[in-house]
């Protein structure tokens, strides 16, 4: 089996082709205001910081600073494509998933 690319044409498909993206922007909106008052409910407190393990692109930040403006994020992915084009603007950092048990 050859191992998943993720490219620029795996993220143009998943993510921008409206025909096949899995979520789209006012789905994106919704999720995040759920997994945001999921997470304040047991934490009892407001979110201050996200770790956003298999990030991809780092879609999920701009829409939570959105509703969190003082939030800190920071993205894991082993895409080199995504941490390369996206990795200074959005804080995204490449690490293969195997690394995390390290």
């Amino acid at each position: 089996m050859s191992e998943k690319v993720y490219d620029q044409a795996y993220f143009d498909r998943w993510y921008r082709d409206p025909a096949q993206r899995l979520l789209g922007p006012a789905e994106l909106r919704r999720k995040i205001r759920l997994v945001l008052a999921v997470a304040e409910f047991h934490l009892g407190r407001p979110v201050g910081s996200v770790l956003d393990v298999g990030c991809g692109e780092g879609s999920w930040r701009a829409p939570l600073l959105r509703e969190r403006p003082r939030l800190d994020y920071l993205g894991l992915d082993s895409s080199e494509y995504a941490v390369a084009r996206y990795g200074r603007q959005r804080n995204l950092h490449r690490m293969g998933f195997g690394q995390l048990a390290e």
